[in-house]
């Protein structure tokens, strides 16, 4: 067990990931949970949580990793078993994920979460529904429920007539609608309209229950079964996402925009080479879609297929003029293929655009760095820890920059403050000791060379993901 100083760290940093979590700053969660792990590695729930940040961000792979940590630490996390069965299913392992929520409640036979999935599976074979909750508190129990959309009864409560007269306008069009399939209840587009008006009211159980009633009575709308898989995309229910864009696909196989969703579905579930194609189908029709274009940015760096990224961001920036975001990563491409004066002048690029862009001045500070230039690289670092003064990674590389220079006492300062943000940030720790250890010792000193650890840098080019655009029709 972790001492009670740690633990008391290690709560610090779950309830802070917490935090950012709620706020839908994964990144920022992921790197405090982290942290937290580091302190605790033997605590299950914490790793559960990571797994659960992964599986948000769309990286199966490391959510399945961590979800297996968190049983090896404790086989009886039901949560960490139900998580892993909806991993697997996500990848189509279906006996496996079977298997996990069997054993979820075979440890406790009234966990409901893994009783629904199981039905789930059974009846319809589609993906579960995964809408994740990290506690407030590292105390507080949680527990996740999994219920599709069309599964919940939504009550509707009964709306008198004075009710109705000081309602807003979208509750009245809800009484109207309500009424009139009183009096014709197979009408489509009344069901249609009654889940954009649910819609409106971010009611998303009455929206997909209604919208799944039109597409029923119309099988042939295509903006019904479009609107429908923007819902269960953002309820993650993807194969059924995928299931209406593909009967969409069917009716009309020139929809660009149905590709563009169906290319960030399947991203979403890791299948980046399925995402690939959609989106490439995607702009063949429309070819000045930018969203379309950045994404496919971003995953041939995933693939590190450099030059067709640049191609890509070549073509946003052409289609639209460019901001600090595109910049960066058509910057982080040139970098990644070795095109170091491209990635400059694209970096550069970027800053024009906003000069307290963090990714830019860090991608920036890197390449000064790796040239040797290193008043350069402190020029920009400096400025990044001015607008982040609590990214400890910032602080440890000024330490090296600064020891490169001669700046000693900065260096020593630059690497405690590393290791306050960060207690185990050991290349802080062995490069700060190694600082002390040259600069002790008496010149005629005939005590061993003091252990030199080769200090390097923490250098990684930061992307910008982007923000997938799903637009109801």
């Amino acid at each position: 067990m972790a001492p009670a100083s740690a633990a008391e760290t290690y709560k610090e940093h779950n309830n802070k990931a917490v935090q950012f979590y709620n706020q839908g700053n994964y990144e920022q969660a992921l790197v405090e949970f982290k942290a937290a792990f580091e302190l605790s590695p033997e605590n299950s729930e914490i790793a559960n949580n990571i797994g659960i940040v992964y599986d948000e961000m769309g990286d199966l792979v490391n959510g399945e990793k961590y979800y297996k940590i968190a049983i090896a630490n404790d086989p009886a996390n039901v949560d960490a078993h139900n998580n892993l069965g909806v991993v697997y299913y996500q990848q189509g392992k279906i006996e496996q994920s079977i298997a996990e929520w069997e054993m979820a409640l075979e440890i406790n036979p009234n966990y409901e979460s893994a009783r629904n999935n199981l039905e789930i599976a059974g009846k319809r074979g589609t993906l579960p529904v995964s809408p994740y909750g990290v506690p407030e508190e590292y105390q507080t129990p949680y527990t996740h429920t999994y219920y599709p959309p069309s599964e919940i009864a939504v009550e509707m409560p009964e709306i008198t007539i004075q009710a109705y007269q000081s309602s807003d306008s979208v509750s009245k069009c809800i009484v109207v609608l309500q009424q009139a399939l009183e009096i014709v209840p197979n009408d489509p587009v009344a069901h249609y309209n009654l889940g954009a008006c649910y819609l409106e009211k971010n009611l998303l159980d009455g929206t997909v229950m209604e919208w799944e009633k039109a597409v029923a009575l119309d099988p042939t709308n295509s903006t019904v079964r479009y609107n429908l898989s923007i819902v269960y995309t953002r309820d993650r229910q993807y194969a059924k996402s995928v299931y209406q864009l593909s009967e969409v696909l069917k009716m009309n196989p020139n929809d660009a925009i149905a590709y563009y969703v169906l290319g960030a579905v399947y991203n979403k579930v890791g299948s980046h080479d399925d995402a690939i194609e959609a989106w490439r189908r995607c702009v063949a029709i429309l070819p000045d879609f930018s969203p379309a274009h950045f994404s496919l940015g971003v995953n041939y760096l995933i693939k590190n297929d450099y030059q067709a990224s640049i191609e890509e961001w070549k073509q946003v920036i052409a289609i639209t003029g460019g901001d600090f975001h595109d910049y960066n990563n058509l910057g982080v491409a040139y970098a990644q293929k070795g095109m170091i004066d491209e990635a400059i002048a694209s970096w550069k690029a970027s800053l024009k655009r906003d000069t307290s862009y963090i990714k830019a001045r860090t991608n920036l500070g890197i390449i000064y760095a790796q040239r040797g230039m290193f008043q350069a690289a402190i020029k920009e670092w400096e400025t990044v820890r001015g607008l982040n003064s609590q990214d400890p990674v910032i602080w440890y590389n000024l330490g090296v920059m600064y020891s490169h220079v001669g700046m000693i006492d900065q260096s020593a300062y630059a690497y405690k403050q590393a290791l306050e943000l960060d207690p185990t940030f050991t290349e802080a720790l062995n490069n700060l000791a190694t600082l002390y250890g040259q600069n002790v010792r008496p010149p005629d000193s005939n005590k061993p060379t003091y252990w030199n650890k080769p200090i390097e840098l923490r250098l990684k080019y930061i992307v910008a993901p982007g923000k997938l655009e799903l637009k109801y029709r």
